[in-house]
């Protein structure tokens, strides 16, 4: 299965969530793909959960997605163990995991190339809606089912590393302007700034 298959079946999919991308290939790969407003293109690995939590606290009305790689989430894992304990119901995780830290000019693997399964330590954390799919099938059921209803998912997607990332062109628009068109997205489809807006 490859990420870029995946994100490329997210897209339509997509109405009035707000997505959270980690600093990783998807993040190169989603921004590419998708023009939506509600897009918040993090750079740097291990922030997309926690920030993504945060916001779907912030804004229990609205659904939330989280794009984060293997490398990020094993950079985090106690915020597994928080998103759990918070009692998030309109958050989506979808965690790409190739088993690699391929996001760079070099590719060492994971440890999920290994022993480690990160469905069952979110399941250990108290995630409870904690799956791994295998093939684009599985994730079209998975992510139909994430986006459209509630509760709080973990799925974990395992797929081919691929470099395809390295040869995307990059995008006009730096990161911090793309945090303000992402602020000013909600507070047009809020009718109000969001309670997180700040100078950071």
């Amino acid at each position: 299965m490859k990420r870029y298959d995946c994100l490329e079946y997210l897209v339509p999919l997509i109405t009035d969530h707000l997505i959270v991308t980690s600093q990783s290939g998807q993040r190169i790969e989603w921004g590419h793909l998708s023009k939506h407003d509600g897009n918040l293109l993090l750079g740097e690995m291990g922030a997309a959960l926690a920030v993504a939590a945060g916001i779907a606290a912030a804004l229990p009305h609205r659904r939330v997605i989280a794009l984060e790689s293997d490398g990020s989430v094993l950079l985090t894992l106690s915020s597994l163990a928080t998103v759990a304990n918070l009692g998030i119901d309109n958050l989506s995780v979808f965690v790409f995991d190739n088993g690699a830290y391929s996001g760079t000019r070099i590719s060492e693997p994971t440890a999920t190339s290994g022993r480690t399964d990160l469905a069952e330590v979110a399941l250990g954390a108290g995630i409870e809606r904690s799956v791994t799919v295998h093939d684009l099938e599985a994730f079209k059921r998975q992510a139909k089912a994430a986006l459209g209803g509630k509760g709080l998912n973990f799925i974990v997607c395992k797929v081919e590393e691929s470099l395809l990332h390295r040869d995307i062109p990059r995008p006009d628009v730096d990161l911090q302007e793309n945090k303000y068109k992402f602020v000013r997205y909600i507070q047009a489809t809020e009718g109000k700034l969001p309670p997180f807006i700040g100078r950071g």
